[in-house]
């Protein structure tokens, strides 16, 4: 019984990240460029875009952006001052979102595939 809750309480925030549409037709990209991160953001039909960069547990923001008016944006993030751990890039507009996740640590930046959330 306690292995069928623990798999359950696993499962159940995968199906939540299921639930969630990806955006349509919204272009992410970033690079790493010495401790910052580069974020470019195209096709955004100057729909309202939230750009979000937070804790893997989403318990604390380090940095937000609300993007209005425009089909494109770009922006360097400084992660210097980040302690060591994993955070979520995360974009979102209207019910859909993307997200990235970074791994920082004191001699590098890791990041993953670019994948709906």
């Amino acid at each position: 019984m306690k292995r069928l809750l623990m798999s359950l309480a696993l499962a159940l925030p995968m199906l939540q990240l299921l639930a969630t549409p990806p955006i349509e037709n919204v272009l992410l990209s970033t690079r790493v460029d010495e401790r910052a991160l580069v974020v470019q953001l195209a096709n955004l039909q100057k729909e309202k875009t939230v750009l979000t960069l937070e804790s893997l547990d989403s318990r604390e923001t380090f940095h937000e952006q609300v993007i209005n008016d425009h089909n494109g944006y770009s922006a360097r993030l400084n992660l210097n001052e980040l302690p060591k751990g994993r955070y979520i890039l995360r974009v979102k507009q209207g019910n859909g979102s993307l997200r990235q996740v970074l791994v920082v640590d004191q001699h590098s930046i890791l990041c993953s595939k670019i994948a709906a959330d």
